[in-house]
């Protein structure tokens, strides 16, 4: 799917070089960092060629090294050493983009999500393909890819608390599952647990999934859950005893659960299921 490239390495006038303007890496480091490269680059030359694309002739996309670029304009170097790959397509170009940038720093969730969209949709290709291309796994693409549709709001919250990306991706598991309880609406909800993140209360994404579960039976566990966002300190281990159900009451919350999703999706009950649901109106 990808081709193998012959590459090239020669040096480039500095003015031939472009930035990409669909890096999805806005950040360039903190001024210390960008400090402490051009004074490596003034002492010591530039160690490590930038990647380039050829668009045309005099003309070169970076694909990875725009911090080596801007500390070289900054010091008036006039050409820097180059790897040149021909005119690559959309897809191929996202792709080594990725592989290059993600063996030398860790992505931030939004900008691996947005990189792993755009080269998915420049190749046209389906998740799991892009997951074997990339030797990632299905539900790690998947789950970035999807943190791309979260609200604004969210996002902007995630980054606030600096939430880790295992935080992240539980938590784009754990949200469709959340729902009101009582006073609780699901935007307090969700700052409430960002909290607990924060505070060491949550500990480890396995309490995300243990809060999939509780809120699945939400309705019986209402007061439960109530407890668990009023007190700062009560963790997901005490909210999972405190809910842990019976056979019985979980029996029930299970029968519940069908009759309503047969409702909901307009499938009539046959004769033994009415006369079952009869017997149990006249228990009630």
């Amino acid at each position: 799917m990808i081709k193998r490239h012959q590459t090239e390495f020669k040096e480039l006038p500095i003015s031939q070089l472009e930035l990409d303007d669909n890096q999805p890496r806005k950040e360039y480091g903190t001024p210390l960092e960008q400090e402490k490269l051009s004074n490596s680059i003034q002492q010591f030359g530039l160690q490590e060629p930038i990647m380039v694309t050829k668009k045309e002739d005099n003309r070169y996309v970076i694909i990875d090294g725009h911090r080596r670029y801007l500390c070289c304009k900054d010091l008036g170097i006039e050409r820097a050493m180059c790897q040149v790959y021909p005119n690559l397509d959309d897809g191929e170009l996202e792709v080594r983009r990725y592989e290059k940038q993600n063996n030398r720093k860790s992505w931030r969730p939004l900008e691996k999500s947005n990189c792993l969209h755009r080269a998915k949709v420049k190749l046209g290709i389906k998740n799991e393909e892009l997951a074997s291309l990339l030797n990632l796994s299905k539900s790690t693409i998947a789950s970035s890819l999807q943190l791309r549709e979260q609200k604004l709001e969210y996002l902007e919250l995630m980054q606030e608390y600096k939430l880790k990306e295992v935080y992240r991706m539980e938590f784009l598991r754990l949200q469709p599952k959340l729902r009101k309880v009582r006073n609780f609406e699901v935007p307090d909800i969700i700052k409430i647990l960002f909290e607990k993140v924060s505070n060491k209360v949550i500990r480890s994404g396995k309490d995300f999934r243990k809060l999939q579960k509780v809120f699945m039976r939400a309705a019986a566990n209402e007061a439960e859950i109530c407890k668990f966002l009023s007190d700062p300190d009560a963790t997901v281990a005490e909210l999972d005893r405190d809910t842990i159900q019976s056979g019985f009451s979980l029996h029930v919350l299970q029968l519940i659960e069908e009759i309503k999703q047969k409702r909901k999706s307009g499938i009539p009950f046959d004769e033994k299921e009415n006369g079952l649901i009869n017997e149990l109106k006249k228990l009630l």
